[in-house]
């Protein structure tokens, strides 16, 4: 993928990416803050931020103004708040580029938090933490998290929780604005149908004059090997919602490839393991599927499943079947190609659109500090070998790491008797 990094005097990192033939730019800027560098007196801060920049900014006063001037030449935009980043992108066609960057670097530089706009957007904030309780499938993926890391950062739902929200200052807000919203922790990536030398200088124009700052870290986050590893919300739902995780591997380790592939051979797509025997062999569930997610230190791989409350247990222990026999029976060579082939497909296929490889390469740079070329990690992909896959299963798949979330009509005092189901007791 051809692209150009250029670092202004401030720190800010800026990718430019020309792709011949596109008529859309698309732009992300990425922050590298997120809900893990909160503090137990601000949780919900980096994600209330997220919402107040579209609020009102210097130039562009009101929400109304700056979607109006976005969408007013044909644009889209979004953001999105994470553990260790926080996302504004727009998508516009190309020759609106110049203008649609101002908005979105006035919001970033210049925001009002107009104190009124504040209350509104508290109890906006407030109703959608509230609308996840009535969406068990969504909490459920959100609790398990709670399991794997009680009481860190790694565990609390990015958008905080209802009573820090409730609390939040003015003054709290701007004090992490000041101290995490700066340049040098800022990397801007744009691609598309642009002139990059024209990109550079109005980069230069919007954001040469912004002061660096520093920065504090997070605190590690290390899931604990003693945590209770079983919990239940007994909700009068019509299917039993079900996220059983395991130890994973950080974006940083060498296995973070092998648990890439073993999460494909779980339960990413319909010929994964977990479909094709929960589902279609055992009909245990209609939702079944895994995903990993991957820190700076640390990581879990979660299989989620929706099921009839009357097969809950049967269910937990046909997912424990297929961990063990990760663990147990080296993937066969045919397998491991079939999942490399749909892995590196799905990379390639994600990478086809000006948004998708501006966010590629803006995150890439944001967290591992360069870009690893699409080949590079297509090779690392195709190198794992069987002995890899089962090495990593072995080590993330021990009893020590087994966590379960469950959310249905399921008595909570079964937690003692999952926590042993989970142990192979």
């Amino acid at each position: 993928m051809n692209y150009a990094r250029t670092t202004l005097n401030n720190g800010l990192r800026l990718l430019t990416t020309h792709m011949p033939g596109m008529r859309s730019a698309s732009i992300a800027f990425f922050f590298h803050v997120g809900s893990r560098y909160e503090q137990e007196q601000n949780v919900g801060v980096s994600h209330f931020i997220e919402h107040m920049l579209f609020k009102g900014s210097q130039h562009y006063p009101t929400a109304r103004f700056i979607s109006e001037a976005i969408e007013g030449v044909g644009g889209v935009f979004n953001a999105s708040t994470g553990k260790e980043l926080t996302s504004y992108t727009a998508r516009v066609p190309g020759e609106y580029l110049a203008p649609v960057m101002n908005v979105l670097a006035d919001m970033a530089r210049f925001p009002l938090f107009a104190a009124e706009e504040i209350e509104k957007e508290r109890g906006v904030i407030i109703e959608e933490l509230s609308s996840t309780q009535d969406d068990p499938q969504e909490w459920v993926n959100l609790l398990i998290d709670e399991v794997m890391w009680p009481g860190l950062p790694l565990g609390r739902d990015d958008a905080g929780d209802i009573e820090t929200v409730a609390r939040l200052k003015r003054v709290q807000m701007l004090d992490y604005l000041h101290t995490y919203y700066r340049p040098n922790s800022l990397v801007v990536s744009i691609a598309g149908n642009i002139d990059p030398q024209e990109v550079i200088r109005l980069t230069e124009q919007l954001f040469g004059d912004w002061e660096p700052g520093d920065q504090p870290r997070w605190t590690e986050s290390l899931p604990p090997r003693n945590a209770p590893p079983v919990r239940i919300i007994d909700k009068a739902t019509e299917q039993t919602n079900i996220c059983l995780a395991t130890a994973g591997a950080a974006y940083t380790s060498d296995d973070y490839y092998p648990l890439w592939l073993i999460n494909g051979v779980l339960g990413d797509g319909m010929s994964s393991r977990l479909f094709q025997s929960i589902r279609e062999e055992q009909g245990l569930a209609y939702d079944i599927g895994s995903y990993f997610n991957s820190y700076a230190e640390t990581g879990n791989l979660v299989i989620n499943a929706g099921v009839d409350p009357s097969r809950t247990q049967e269910t937990v222990r046909a997912i424990l079947t297929e961990l063990l026999r990760l663990c147990d029976a080296p993937v066969p060579a045919d397998e491991l190609e079939r999942i490399k082939a749909y892995t590196c497909g799905g990379i390639v296929l994600g990478l086809e659109g000006t948004q998708q490889v501006a966010s590629w390469l803006g995150s890439q740079e944001c967290l591992h500090n360069r870009v690893q070329d699409v080949d590079e990690i297509l090779a690392r992909i195709n190198t794992v070998t069987v002995e890899d896959i089962q090495r990593v299963a072995q080590a993330c798949f021990v009893p020590e790491w087994r966590r379960l979330a469950i959310i249905g009509p399921e008595e909570t005092q079964r937690v003692e008797y999952f926590g042993k189901l989970l142990t192979g007791v």
